[in-house]
């Protein structure tokens, strides 16, 4: 037992040091100011929404649906790929390792709805009114919701079921119970709390002869472990992530086969870049996600001037994550099967990333000139931002090629 709470004890160490090593390159002076920025505009477009809310909207169901959402937590094991072979004789000594487990996910995931919470506060206290501990016993339900289902989804997984299976079932028991305490009181809230346990209690009972579903809790931690490197190579090189590309047929629109003039060094890796960001794993879908936030908050904010500040801090966002296409493009395989002078490269990405900025700035307009009619001038500034950024990125390229050639 107390091997095992060591095990996971320097297991849990060199996550939370990994973490910490990756973190710095994430929250690094251009996105904090984002985040603040982002925070400032959606605080200043919320408190106006909340002067004047809209009627006939069933907030508590929209609520309860978001909130369930976010306290399903993924269960972190840790576990990895030789523990199925070396912990295999150890399994009945892994009760507290499991325990110590469950214990990480429950605290790991724990901010996502106290976030949610925070930002419903305001609403729901205008929206209850003399009812307002009925928010309350949401906000307890959701410190006791998580923490249950994670110990549901152990014997859950432990009996070899699927895990979109028990967070279906959560999501189910979660959204009824956190509609009803809204809707009827806090009663249904306690019964949907015995009914985990009861879940619980019957699920310990029928494994109690099974053994760890090891192939199944190592390949979830994988996947953890996967999409977190995801999120932090689009802000430096991860070594240990292993790209892979996929084909989505529905874009191939853009990647037509160059034409015969076109089909030589001066324009291969511009198509190299196109390529590489519409076919590869997450780029495509992280830097969309991004996009759609700040349109978002664009037609959120009733501002014009703060809206363009945004907008213009968004393509700057945007273009300097791109960044990462030229280091998997210039020191990848091809330069090495067709080389060519250095300069085509960066000539390649240049044109990419020109071709980008007005895509991106084209949207950004659309919705800035729908929303602010009269101050559509201002959709100059998204421009001149993504054309300064990717001059500067340039030209820190050829300073970066003109030392490396010395």
């Amino acid at each position: 037992m107390n091997d095992a709470k060591q095990l996971f004890n320097l297991r849990q160490k060199e996550e939370i040091v990994e973490r910490l090593k990756y973190n710095k390159f994430i929250f690094n002076g251009h996105f904090m100011i984002f985040i603040t920025i982002m925070i400032g505009a959606f605080a200043l477009g919320y408190s106006n929404w909340l002067k004047d809310i809209p009627q006939n909207i069933n907030y508590a169901l929209i609520l309860s649906f978001v909130l369930a959402i976010c306290t399903i937590f993924p269960m972190r094991t840790l576990l990895k790929e030789a523990d199925k072979l070396y912990l295999l004789p150890f399994e009945k000594n892994m009760t507290v390792y499991i325990r110590k487990a469950i214990t990480y996910s429950y605290l790991n995931r724990l901010y996502l709805p106290v976030i949610v919470l925070v930002i419903g506060l305001p609403l729901f206290y205008q929206i209850l009114g003399s009812k307002f501990y009925l928010y309350i016993a949401i906000i307890v339900l959701s410190f006791i919701y998580p923490i249950l289902g994670l110990m549901m989804k152990w014997f859950w997984l432990k009996y070899g079921l699927e895990v979109w299976g028990v967070n279906l079932l959560l999501f189910i028991i979660y959204a009824s119970g956190y509609y009803t305490v809204l809707k009827v009181g806090i009663l249904s809230g306690i019964f949907t709390i015995i009914l985990l346990i009861a879940l619980i209690i019957l699920l310990e009972n029928i494994n109690r002869s099974t053994f760890y579903q090891w192939e199944t809790l190592i390949g979830i931690e994988y996947n953890h472990k996967m999409n977190y490197y995801k999120l932090v190579n689009m802000f430096t090189d991860v070594k240990v992530l292993n790209e892979r590309t996929v084909r989505r047929r529905y874009l191939d629109v853009f990647l037509k086969v160059p034409t015969a003039k076109k089909f030589n060094q001066n324009y291969m890796y511009k198509f190299l870049f196109v390529r590489s960001f519409l076919r590869g794993k997450d780029a495509l879908f992280i830097v969309l996600r991004f996009l759609i936030i700040g349109l978002i908050l664009i037609w959120w904010i009733d501002q014009a001037i703060i809206s363009a500040i945004l907008g213009a801090l968004i393509m700057y966002l945007l273009i300097l994550q791109l960044s990462q296409f030229y280091k998997q493009q210039a020191y990848g395989l091809w330069p090495q099967v067709w080389p060519v002078n250095e300069e085509q490269v960066i000539k390649g990405y240049h044109q990419f990333l020109l071709n980008m900025m007005i895509i991106l700035g084209v949207i950004l307009s659309v919705i800035y000139i729908v929303k602010f009619v009269t101050a559509s001038y201002f959709v100059v500034l998204f421009f001149i931002v993504g054309w300064l950024t990717i001059d500067a990125t340039i030209k820190k390229l050829k300073r970066h090629q003109s030392l490396l050639s010395d």
